[in-house]
Order: structure tokens, then C-alpha cells, then sequence
């Protein structure tokens, strides 16, 4: 439904209400903020992802790196508040196993960071202007499991998105990440375009960048020598990154007993950065509109 409507965007009010919605959630990415579209009071989306990944090849990381596979489920939710306010929020759990030949074979599973933030759009015209703050925390886990950087960060971003009517839509976003302890704060961007193939079957493509402002308390021996957090492989201290991300999804038939609901199918794969690991993530995701 979501993209019909966006491409329909001088429909009713209460139908661009769920577009915003639904575009705000097609924009947001796997532990990021959502996209500039901002819904209207009591109105929302949430989002039940299932994924794996697989990697066993780095970006100039880790020269003792063999291995790493992890399974996850995640949680995204959105909620309008009304006066051009909306809250949003998503939890990781997540279960790997990791090969390195300096530090072993390890493995771990649990909750992992808890990030809510929350949005407030400035203008819908000529195109979506919002700002956000977000706030991380890893109260959910112990700092020897593994599953995060036990701290918390603090992000603050610029979104802008554009209606293309029948051409789909764009979405930019810019941020900056404030990262406690050891791990380098973080420049951020977005870029992203949508766009419907039928009234219920839709594509998009994103950009995810992460870009180290290199200013970490380690020492500088330990982050040449440990680049790849030995706890977790995938949780770098400083690292660059570049990650393409293809979905496909669909959304139900509005006269069908599922309007509202849909399926999304994602690939995920760093095309390039440094010190990260490079592999391939596949989600499958289910949503609902409200």
C-alpha cells in the first residue's frame, strides 16, 4: 500500500497519513533512525525482521580473521505523537559464531543494543525536512557477552525526503554518532530510492555509509592490532563503511483480511571500508501499517 500511495501523494488525508508512515519505515535501516515522513497522531508502523549472515573475507581488517555467521531477529516500531512529532525505536537479539586464529572460536547469543529516538518534521513542501535524535543503550546484555560495545551513544541527524509520484521517491539523511569509551564517534549518511512495480509489489535500494571520524580513546597500537573487536567481529572499534542494500516487498490486497500487512526480502553486503567485515545478510521481514 505504502508505495501506491506515496505515488499517489495529493490523495486524501488520511491516505498520505499511512504513506508517511510507511515510506518513514522503508527508509530506516537495520539499527538506524527512520526516514524524514512523519504520520500523524495514534498512527504507525512495525517491523519483524529474521535474518543471517555469513563472512569469511574482511575490508583491510583483520589479518587472523577466518569465520563469522550469526543469526538475528529484530524489532522496529514507529508511532506518531501528533504536532509533527513521532517516536521510533528497534532491539536486536542475536546468536554468532566467530573464527579467528589469533583469539579462538567464540560464540554468543542475546539481546543486543536498544536504540529509541525521536523525530519531528519541519516541512512537507517542496520536501520532507525532519530531524532526529537517538539514543543507544546496552542495558540489555553484560558487557562480556559480546553483543555490543557496552556504552551508550548519542546521534543526531538531518532527513530529507521527496515524493516522485509516479517515479517513486528519494530519501537523504546526515548524522553524526557520539560513541562513549573506546570506539570512535561516527559520520553518517543515507541515500535511498524507491519506487512501485504494481499497486502491491515494490523495490528499493539504499546506500548505508559510516564514515570513522577517527577519534577513539584506544591506544593507537590497540586499534591497529585489535581493528576487529575480538568480543565480536562484526563490532568494530574505527572502521569506514559502505553497505548496498536491495529489498523487495510486497503489501496485501487492501480489501483482503491482511490490508496492512506485508512481506519484505533484503540483501545486505559491504561494498566497501575499512576494518569491517565483508559478507553477505539476508532479512526476511514482516510489517504492518497502522
Amino acid at each position: 500500500m505504502k508505495n501506491l500511495i506515496i505515488n499517489n501523494s495529493k490523495n486524501s488525508a488520511r491516505r498520505f497519513t499511512v504513506a508517511a508512515i510507511a515510506v518513514s519505515a522503508m527508509l530506516c535501516s537495520f539499527n538506524s533512525s527512520a526516514g524524514a515522513w512523519v504520520g500523524e497522531k495514534g498512527t504507525g508502523y512495525v517491523k519483524l525482521g529474521f535474518s543471517t549472515y555469513s563472512a569469511d573475507e574482511t575490508h583491510n581488517g583483520s589479518p587472523t580473521f577466518v569465520d563469522f555467521e550469526s543469526t538475528s531477529g529484530s524489532i522496529y516500531a514507529e508511532y506518531g505523537l501528533g504536532n509533527k512529532f513521532a517516536i521510533y525505536g528497534s532491539v536486536l537479539n542475536q546468536s554468532y559464531d566467530q573464527d579467528d586464529s589469533a583469539t579462538g572460536k567464540t560464540s554468543a547469543s542475546g539481546f543486543g543494543d536498544t536504540e529509541i529516538g525521536i523525530r519531528y518534521q519541519w516541512q512537507a513542501n517542496p520536501f520532507v525536512l525532519s530531524t532526529s535524535f537517538l539514543v543507544k543503550s546496552p542495558f540489555l546484555y553484560d558487557a562480556e557477552d559480546g553483543l555490543g560495545n557496552d556504552q551508550v551513544d548519542y546521534e543526531a541527524k538531518v532527513l530529507i525526503g521527496k515524493s516522485l509520484n509516479e517515479y517513486g521517491y528519494f530519501g537523504l539523511e546526515f548524522g553524526y554518532r557520539v560513541r562513549q569509551d573506546d570506539p570512535s564517534d561516527e559520520y553518517r549518511y543515507l541515500i535511498e530510492y524507491g519506487f512501485s512495480i504494481t499497486e502491491q509489489l515494490y523495490f528499493r535500494t539504499k546506500l548505508d555509509g559510516i564514515l570513522s571520524a577517527n577519534n577513539s580513546t584506544a591506544t593507537p597500537t590497540a586499534i591497529a592490532t585489535t581493528a576487529i573487536n575480538a568480543d565480536n567481529l562484526s563490532n568494530p572499534l574505527e572502521f569506514d563503511a559502505g553497505k548496498l542494500e536491495l529489498t523487495t516487498g510486497w503489501t496485501f490486497d487492501k480489501n483482503s483480511a491482511l490490508k496492512d500487512y506485508g512481506l519484505e526480502l533484503t540483501y545486505t553486503r559491504e561494498i566497501y571500508g575499512d576494518n569491517i567485515l565483508q559478507g553477505n545478510r539476508f532479512e526476511l521481514g514482516f510489517t504492518k501499517v497502522f
